[in-house]
């Protein structure tokens, strides 16, 4: 029988010593403006989010398929865990379909109704990211980085929401 596999985010042990780490210098904002996303849905077909279209703060949440800290992400967004995403625009971006197999982003995305999801190398290069999951909360008219942070899961969503709007 082959042994099962313990999610290391379910050892409470594990998850205490985790902490997020901002990018940047602590205390520093962005210096650089955040950009319209554009890509394409698991489908293949285009997707463009541009941000002074959008009416609230966005929730840039870059995510991988195949990721201890993304799959709570993942069904965080699918359970519409409120109130924390109440007041933003979570917006899903992985990598472009060179790197992230569509069909599984597919299967991923297909629980979570109507939210933007992106796939986009071009994103990840804009928003200096490196590693998943990476959270990124821009005001949109602005397009002004409000907060950015690694995630090691669901809460990280929520702190990232609240220190970004000063909640």
């Amino acid at each position: 029988m082959p042994e099962e596999r313990v999610h290391p985010l379910s050892d409470p042990a594990f998850v205490s010593g985790l902490r997020p780490i901002p990018s940047g210098v602590a205390d520093e904002a962005a210096t650089w403006t955040a950009s319209d996303l554009e890509g394409t849905d698991p489908d293949g077909s285009p997707v463009v989010v541009h941000l002074p279209d959008v009416d609230r703060p966005v929730l840039l949440l870059f995510l991988a398929t195949r990721c201890d800290g993304c799959d709570e992400i993942w069904r965080g967004l699918a359970a519409g865990t409120d109130p924390e995403l109440s007041g933003v625009l979570p917006v899903v971006v992985t990598r472009g379909a060179g790197v992230a197999p569509a069909t599984e982003v597919g299967e991923l995305a297909a629980g979570l109704r109507e939210l933007p999801v992106v796939m986009s190398d071009r994103a990840w290069i804009d928003y200096r990211v490196t590693g998943y999951p990476f959270l990124v909360l821009v005001e949109p008219s602005s397009r002004r980085i409000l907060a950015e942070t690694v995630a090691f899961g669901w809460t990280d969503v929520a702190s990232t929401i609240e220190a970004g709007l000063g909640r």
